[in-house]
């Protein structure tokens, strides 16, 4: 061997050395970004996978942090091909998966909040982002994503929602008190103001007869202003719950009968009782009070409108039945108008109310334990039904 050929020879050696050195070095280096990375990714308060092209639904790798989630070993997730539709909460699974196979299709990011089974069977909110690794050339080569736990951030987001959407409906609330109520406050105030300056001007001239008169629109709208407070107290106490039944032994008949005679309403519609004996106990005045607005609700209806009032007694309690032969209450209304101010469109423009009356019918109601309710009547018009039950239920 000549000394040229043992000097190149002794060169390969030495670059062989080096080439051998240095791929250790970046062996142990990738080795090192390796250990880096997965100690990161065991510390991110989130779940990290990969998902194969060819089979998105299958994890080829997951993060620890599927055990704080899902309550699953890492281990036991990869190549599962169920792992998702365990996962997946029922309603949630089909868009889900359709999403999912989308996204696949044309290569877009994937993010989507859903709900999953968490562990313990409890169901919980994640944020899914996921996105396409491709190679240098372009190509895909697998799906990369973090799954967050975000159950926390919408609870909180929903609660911020209810107290907006609250504050909306009390404004909501208060315009539509101040349009339902300025009517019965202004009407009697009105009469009341007027029937007194007149009183006070001409007292002296005025005839005994007109001066009886003026004195009873005084006390009429008096009265009518002194029951729209109490309904207004009434309802504020309801609301917070300060009211309780005062219950004694009642012929529900005998006091149905007496409201109904002591109302306006025989003057000024046809009625027909039906109101058998019927001993229970129920708290006298508060009863009276749902007759007096069920007989006040009539006042809607057009002039010619025939009314029916039965009572009868029933497995539950006794059953208190106003039925007209008006056009009825639309199923959409029935539930709104037993609302606070909220009310139906009136047959009887001049007599479009405060929106109270039937609220304190159903709140009274459910005083008792019972409830209101309206249907169609079998010929036509509306059934007002209210439950009282014999005892608290």
């Amino acid at each position: 061997m000549t000394a040229s050929t043992e000097s190149e020879a002794g060169a390969c050696q030495h670059i062989e050395a080096l080439l051998a050195a240095r791929n250790l070095d970046l062996e142990q280096r990738l080795a090192d970004t390796e250990a880096s990375f997965r100690s990161l990714l065991e510390r991110i308060p989130a779940m990290v996978y990969t998902a194969p092209i060819e089979a998105p639904s299958m994890l080829s790798y997951v993060s620890p942090g599927v055990e704080t989630l899902f309550g699953e070993k890492a281990s036991n997730c990869v190549g599962d091909p169920g792992i998702w539709d365990r996962w997946l909460y029922a309603e949630d699974a089909p868009w889900v998966h359709e999403e999912c196979e989308r996204t696949n299709e044309t290569g877009e990011p994937f993010v989507a909040e859903y709900r999953v089974n968490a562990k313990g069977g409890e169901v919980r909110w994640v944020r899914d982002e996921a996105v396409l690794v491709t190679d240098p050339a372009g190509q895909p080569r697998f799906w990369q994503g973090i799954l967050t736990d975000v159950t926390d951030a919408r609870r909180s987001l929903e609660k911020e929602r209810a107290a907006a959407e609250h504050l909306r409906a009390l404004d909501e609330l208060k315009t539509t008190f101040m349009q339902a109520v300025s009517h019965d406050l202004r009407t009697p105030l009105t009469t009341v103001l007027g029937s007194a300056l007149t009183l006070e001007r001409s007292f002296a001239s005025l005839p005994t007869d007109d001066v009886a008169d003026l004195l009873g629109r005084l006390v009429t709208n008096a009265r009518k202003l002194y029951r729209l407070l109490e309904d207004l107290l009434d309802l504020d106490r309801l609301t917070k719950g300060s009211l309780a039944p005062r219950r004694s032994p009642v012929d529900l008949g005998e006091l149905v009968r007496r409201v109904v005679e002591e109302s306006s309403i025989g003057d000024e519609r046809v009625v027909k009782l039906d109101l058998p004996a019927l001993r229970t106990s129920l708290d006298g005045p508060k009863v009276e009070r749902i007759v007096e607005n069920l007989l006040g609700n009539l006042r809607h209806t057009p002039a010619d409108t025939m009314v029916w009032i039965r009572l009868r007694a029933t497995p539950e309690g006794a059953l208190l039945i106003v039925e007209d032969d008006g056009s009825g209450v639309p199923p959409e209304l029935r539930d709104k108008i037993f609302q606070p101010f909220r009310q139906a469109d009136s047959a009887n423009a001049h007599a479009p109310g405060s929106g109270i009356g039937l609220a304190l019918v159903a709140r009274f109601a459910t005083l008792h334990g019972g409830r209101a309710w309206v249907e169609d009547r079998h010929g036509g018009g509306a059934s007002f039904r209210v439950l009282l039950p014999d005892a608290p239920r």
